[in-house]
């Protein structure tokens, strides 16, 4: 074949390769910004959620543990949801609910750990005790943890320091600072705002720590953490966002370990694990997949992957897909 015909189908291909990845970088751009109003969305239900649950909680008196509890119908397989900083149970009602259809067939129950600001190792060894009582108290076989923000760090503890690798198969963490987050920064604000909250009201409880301390880059409890090893035979995976306001850098919100899937969001915001029909749709193949290893897509369909890529760090090489 003419040596200038080759040379022009090749610039031909080329042309077309381009088009095709500015169309996709535009289409990925586009997605991107829509993430924003879906954010602001996602935040405002929040906030409604948890006012309207603070005024029934305290209207009614119910205690949220005994009433799920009666709520188990025998499944066998039970995911625990462990909140965020300044959250309470409400927020994963949504995905309580899909577990618990007839499709999935799952007993979910979420983390009731307060005050949320209190030390996480306090949490977390709560949270150990609540666990390990109703696992004791169902007939379970398969067990997942799913931690949002300050909950993910309150999962990993109780699996690396408090034996709950032990009863887990799977961990999920959404939008979790595992390398801390500059934003905690001012967690002294918090604190102080506590502290004459417990001066000034009548029965309001003594915090003992501040979590968002611990939640800062380099202290003592985030160096201690990845310091550890990951327990094998659990399936790790860590779901995050393209820009987090609320972690930052994003990439804190990376597990780097070779054994754990990070899976990055094409999209801006904190909540939106919690309420985003992709990042649901991503939890449940993971729980309902025998295997999460995300070189083969078995998590994200091939035409929602942007790219998949290889980082290294201290601990070695790690894997990480990027969605639309």
């Amino acid at each position: 074949m003419d040596k200038k015909i080759i040379t022009l189908k090749l610039k031909r291909d080329k042309k077309k390769s381009d088009i095709m990845s500015d169309k996709k970088s535009n289409i990925a751009n586009l997605r991107l910004f829509a993430s924003v109003y879906a954010e602001f969305y996602y935040v405002i239900q929040n906030f409604i959620d948890h006012m309207i649950d603070f005024r029934e909680s305290s209207s009614s008196g119910q205690k949220y543990l005994p009433t799920r509890m009666k709520q188990y119908k025998g499944q066998k397989k039970l995911a625990f949801l462990y909140h965020g900083y300044f959250q309470g149970t409400v927020g994963y009602e949504r995905l309580e609910s899909i577990l618990e259809s007839e499709l999935f067939n799952i007993f979910a129950i979420s983390g009731t750990y307060q005050p949320y600001s209190q030390d996480i190792r306090k949490s977390a060894e709560y949270e150990m005790k609540v666990l390990e009582w109703v696992i004791n108290n169902t007939d379970v076989e398969e067990v997942y943890l799913i931690g949002h923000s300050q909950g993910g760090l309150v999962v990993r503890y109780m699996i690396q320091y408090l034996g709950a690798d032990k009863y887990i198969d799977k961990a999920i963490f959404l939008a979790t600072p595992h390398r801390g987050t500059h934003l905690a920064m001012g967690s002294g604000l918090n604190k102080t705002a506590m502290n004459i909250f417990s001066k000034l009201l009548p029965g309001f409880p003594k915090i003992e720590g501040e979590s968002a301390k611990q939640m800062r880059p380099n202290s003592q409890f985030i160096r201690r953490l990845n310091a550890k090893n990951l327990p094998k035979g659990i399936d790790y995976t860590s779901i995050y966002s393209y820009i987090d306001p609320i972690i930052w850098p994003s990439t804190s919100a990376r597990l780097p370990y070779r054994e754990a899937n990070n899976i990055l969001l094409r999209k801006i915001g904190h909540m939106q694990p919690l309420y985003d029909f992709q990042s649901i749709e991503i939890i449940l193949k993971t729980l309902l997949l025998s295997s999460n290893r995300l070189k083969d897509g078995t998590l994200i369909d091939a035409n929602h992957i942007y790219e998949k890529r290889k980082i290294k760090n201290s601990k070695g090489e790690f894997h990480e897909v990027v969605t639309f």
